[in-house]
């Protein structure tokens, strides 16, 4: 069934479906029909039973030529259309109807209680029959009296019941199985629409999307989904070509003047003083060119969540305090003032230590390359138990249609002096991607020739226990 539509499938189950609720119900109403008309005569058994045991005890009848004479010869015989038999306590009969008799009805067996009636069938054999039988006591003599009802009408109107049933059924489960397959044909025709839509895609046109059906149903949802999905693809493909595009950019660079240094070197002869200023801008290039494939591998597994985290407690608190002192001498060079604010004491939070270090050098450092002059602020405070890291600078901002590009990969906001100074623009992508690997959160706050703020929160924990 696996390698069926679902069309296909969809009428199998509704059809197994159907055989067994058919079923269940066809047998439950036979059993139910013969059960009621079983009762039916039970109950007129019982009546015709409670009727002649007290004319056979107020008569004292207990020999067959008393039964003959007062069942046929009494004008208030109550056995007038009613088939009786009566047995001894051996079981031979002293008295039956001749209607029992001509039918060759069989000694019925013996009652063992003069209280409550016994109620029975004889269907095996001869003729069908159903019986009422009831003990009783007559000048000493033990006798059993019993009432009977022929069932041949009874079967029959059953059988013919289970013929009927029988015949309808098979029709019924072919003409409810087709509707089925109709139904199941009308209700997957959308989804089927969809398929046809989807196939038709052009993976060069990424752009285009699915109809959706306004029936607010499961199957306008699907569209929708897969509208939305096919959305998400085309905003990845475009990020790959736009990534793509931009590293081939960055590395196209660097090899043109690594290439370009040695044709002018090799065109005639050089001092050695040329040749080694010719080697360094080979060896910076070389350099530059490491250090964006080394980012791009970072950002790749990133991506890709194949790098392993030790977590680990880390104290940003010393850490920052650490990399401020470092930092400071590379501020003042520039003629900044680099300034922290972290209170006394430990702040741990819950994350590797090689890659915060870097998260926090990323954004000193971007600090300090785009402010030409003032201040750089470091700040770490606490927040509903969260470590919350402040960088903010007085250099040249963002414009504010270009802040939600600021983590965007190769988006750089000075192109030429930050190309000059050897960015390559993955510095803030790579820092989202830390933030966001320590379930934290990064965001920027900026205004062009304002300077920036960038704010990053961590989830804080209690020390080395945490």
């Amino acid at each position: 069934m696996k390698n069926l539509s679902i069309q296909a499938r969809l009428t199998a189950w509704y059809f197994l479906s159907l055989v067994v609720i058919v079923g269940l119900f066809a047998g439950g109403s036979w059993f139910a029909m013969r059960a009621s008309m079983y009762r039916a005569i039970d109950r007129d058994l019982g009546y015709r039973l409670r009727t002649i045991v007290p004319f056979i005890e107020s008569r004292g009848l207990s020999t067959h030529q008393q039964f003959e004479r007062e069942f046929i010869a009494s004008e208030d015989s109550p056995v007038i259309g009613v088939f009786v038999q009566i047995t001894d306590a051996r079981g031979e009969i002293l008295y039956q109807s001749d209607v029992l008799r001509s039918h060759r009805v069989a000694a019925l067996p013996v009652a063992t209680d003069n209280r409550e009636p016994t109620i029975g069938s004889v269907t095996e054999r001869g003729w069908p029959v159903r019986f009422i039988s009831r003990r009783v006591t007559v000048a000493g003599t033990d006798l059993t009296v019993h009432v009977v009802e022929p069932l041949r009408d009874l079967l029959g109107a059953v059988r013919e019941y289970q013929l009927y049933l029988m015949a309808l059924i098979p029709i019924a489960l072919m003409l409810t199985t087709t509707a089925g397959y109709w139904m199941s044909r009308r209700a997957l025709a959308p989804v089927e629409q969809i398929r046809r839509e989807a196939e038709a895609v052009d993976p060069a046109d990424l752009a285009a999307r699915l109809r959706v059906p306004q029936t607010d149903d499961e199957v306008m949802r699907l569209a929708q989904t897969l509208n939305a999905m096919l959305e998400r693809i085309e905003t990845g493909f475009r990020s790959i070509e736009r990534f793509t595009a931009d590293a081939s950019h960055e590395l196209r660079a660097p090899l043109a003047l690594i290439t370009t240094a040695a044709e002018v070197s090799l065109r005639r002869e050089r001092s050695a003083e040329e040749q080694r200023e010719v080697l360094r801008k080979v060896v910076r290039e070389a350099r530059h060119m490491s250090n964006l494939v080394e980012n791009l591998l970072d950002l790749a597994r990133g991506d890709a969540r194949q790098r392993h985290m030790e977590l680990a407690p880390v104290d940003v608190a010393a850490m920052l305090r650490e990399l401020g002192a470092q930092m400071r001498p590379v501020a003042e060079a520039k003629g900044l003032e680099l300034t922290t604010e972290i209170s006394e004491g430990e702040a741990y939070v819950l994350g590797e230590s090689t890659q915060l270090r870097r998260l926090f050098l990323i954004l000193v450092d971007n600090a300090i390359k785009y402010t030409e002059r003032g201040t750089v602020s470091v700040a770490l405070g606490h927040e509903s138990g969260d470590a919350v890291l402040r960088v903010a600078d007085t250099g040249i901002g963002i414009e504010k249609a270009a802040v939600t590009h600021v983590f965007d990969r190769f988006w750089r906001a000075d192109k030429v002096r930050s190309r000059a100074e050897g960015g390559a623009g993955l510095g803030l992508a790579m820092a989202k991607q830390i933030v966001q690997r320590h379930r934290g959160s990064i965001s920027v706050e900026s205004e062009a020739r304002k300077g920036s703020l960038f704010t990053v929160r961590l989830t804080g924990c209690g020390g080395n226990g945490c």
